[in-house]
């Protein structure tokens, strides 16, 4: 079974559903429970306060509270959590000069949990050559 780490943006993106074709084909087979979707703890919380804070995401203005945007993506969604914890940390101490901290705590958990790809549009990461879905 595929599994994929997902970012902050990916996982906002996601919430007003408007994902990209791949990113979307990997969130849909996550929900038919034909793949994983792990997304870091940090990321989680990113989106929980962005969406505590009315963020605009491709045009929809998210609106909710921290429960009902944990909820919805963990809970009723497809998305599990990978906590930052000691192998986290591990990998990323070895790239922690590439990235900035976001960017870096997303491929730290893709290299420790050992994920197909990182679900993400960020060309920092892509740039890496970190294997990523997005387009």
């Amino acid at each position: 079974m595929a599994t994929y780490t997902a970012d902050a943006v990916a996982l906002l993106v996601y919430l007003v559903d408007s994902l990209p074709d791949r990113a979307d084909r990997a969130f849909a087979e996550a929900e038919a429970g034909e793949s994983v979707i792990q997304a870091p703890s940090t990321a989680l919380a990113e989106v929980i306060y962005a969406v505590s804070r009315d963020k605009t995401v491709r045009g929809v203005r998210l609106a909710g509270t921290p429960g009902e945007t944990r909820q919805a993506l963990l809970s009723n969604g497809p998305v599990s959590t990978a906590p930052v914890a000691e192998a986290e940390l591990a990998e990323y101490v070895e790239v922690v000069e590439e990235f900035n901290i976001h960017d870096g705590l997303i491929v730290a958990s893709h290299y420790a949990q050992g994920t197909d790809a990182v679900i993400s549009s960020d060309a920092a990461i892509q740039d890496a050559g970190v294997a990523t879905i997005w387009n």
